[in-house]
């Protein structure tokens, strides 16, 4: 999919648009009704409340709330959903007989499979674009984070490289020229760790536009430049029990081997030699079907689903044929359920592995921080601190704070993904753990 280059797990959406001869298939999660076709779609992604009041910044609600109004992505499902009920609404029409058209009543069962799983798109694109938005909205405050920190350490190199150049100018034996020249280098890394951390939030920010569906001539804010600390207890089973229970690509695949098994009865509806299939308008052998991947990580692939857009032969031959791709879309519906269950697990695990990690994290980053506070004291009140000694405490607990940082947005994110794997039945609440700076 489980879409920045959005690295999250894909699962199989590509069969959707392999129904399109009798019906356009397409994607979402809201009520259509259209002339006695009506549609209703559970599971669909709730309006996110947006907190009354103005503040500095763009609340992470409001930006959810934003981009499910704007994002280009839902309202293409939206219109393929709108294509869809169409096509439904054209078969339903079509006043012959069913001697005459014998394949007709199949047909409309099938556009009717094809709304639903146009529908459930919608629905995926709306978590899809939640995450996306969670993700990014968190990425401007981390870097903002690792910008405090790099921004810290320059002020602290800063300030010890004047201390040291006093003790040197006051004719100290234990600085020296060489000793300045080592912490100035250390002070300009620093610079570059605080400039690469700037620029983080210019990329965190653009790809929060984007995912909103804001153009390139738009501009947000996003307020603060500390990254929450959730307390939220997730259960490993009732993660994956959600996932499989709600997620729109089950209900996608479970339709679509249905659409397959009434295909077979289609065709044992003619005796003619060449009849086609639902999938006669598209050819679903170019949709692009997510692959797996080995290297660095592993990540099993889905499997994609085969239907010819014509059978030819008779009609034994091509019902058994028929029967074959049928098989074959089961068992892809059977590769679904394991890798959304999968994508669950790997999210719980994720989430898991970084909680355990944030107390020792914040343990060590707030050691060091006193440390090198304590440290620092010593050796501007001329006591027997070395300053390579000092400098050597300063990175170490720079790298402990961004460590902790690092270790929290992780569980952040990890959070993030859990509320996507299971189309939110889980909440983890960080829409409200953000708060807005005080004016």
């Amino acid at each position: 999919m489980m879409q920045p280059t959005r690295k999250w797990p894909g699962l199989p959406i590509w069969f959707i648009g392999g129904l399109g001869f009798y019906f356009g298939l397409a994607p979402a999660s809201a009520a259509v009704a259209g002339e006695g076709l009506p549609v209703v779609v559970e599971n669909s992604v709730a309006s996110v409340p947006v907190p009354a009041g103005a503040g500095a910044g763009t609340s992470l609600a409001e930006c959810i709330h934003m981009a499910l109004e704007r994002q280009p992505a839902i309202a293409a499902q939206r219109a393929s959903l709108g294509a869809a009920v169409g096509g439904q609404r054209a078969l339903a029409n079509i006043r012959l007989p069913a001697f005459i058209v014998r394949d007709l009543p199949i047909r409309r069962q099938q556009a009717g499979l094809g709304v639903e799983i146009a529908a459930a798109s919608i629905d995926q694109a709306q978590h899809e674009t939640v995450y996306a938005v969670t993700r990014t909205y968190f990425s401007v405050i981390y870097a903002r984070d690792q910008e405090r920190i790099a921004r810290g350490v320059v002020d602290h190199f800063k300030a010890t490289h004047d201390t040291a150049k006093r003790l040197v100018e006051g004719g100290s034996r234990d600085v020296t020229t060489g000793t300045l020249d080592r912490i100035a280098v250390y002070q300009r890394l620093a610079e570059t760790k605080q400039i690469q951390a700037a620029k983080g939030v210019d990329r965190a920010l653009a790809a929060l536009k984007e995912a909103i569906g804001m153009g390139p001539e738009g501009s947000i804010d996003v307020p603060g430049d500390k990254l929450p600390e959730p307390s939220v207890q997730v259960d490993k089973q009732q993660i994956i029990g959600l996932a499989l229970a709600r997620r729109s690509e089950m209900s996608q695949a479970g339709n679509l081997a249905e659409v397959y098994c009434l295909e077979v009865a289609a065709q044992g509806k003619s005796w003619r030699a060449r009849v086609q299939t639902f999938a006669s308008a598209s050819d679903i052998h170019y949709r692009s079907i997510p692959q797996g991947t080995t290297d660095p990580e592993y990540r099993p692939g889905a499997i994609g689903p085969e239907m010819p857009t014509m059978l030819v032969g008779s009609k034994a031959d091509r019902t058994e044929r028929a029967r074959a791709f049928s098989a074959r879309a089961a068992a892809v519906a059977d590769k679904t359920r394991n890798l959304v269950a999968l994508e669950a697990e790997d999210a719980f695990i994720k989430w898991e592995e970084a909680t355990l990690k944030i107390p020792s994290t914040r343990e060590a980053a707030t050691r060091a921080a006193k440390l090198a506070d304590d440290m620092r004291k010593d050796f501007g009140a001329e006591q027997k601190v070395k300053a390579e000694d000092l400098v050597t405490v300063e990175v170490l607990s720079a790298q402990a704070q961004a460590q902790h940082i690092e270790t929290i947005y992780q569980q952040i994110l990890a959070l993030a993904a859990l509320e996507r794997v299971t189309a939110g039945g889980f909440h983890a609440a960080l829409a409200g753990s953000v708060s807005r700076p005080q004016e």
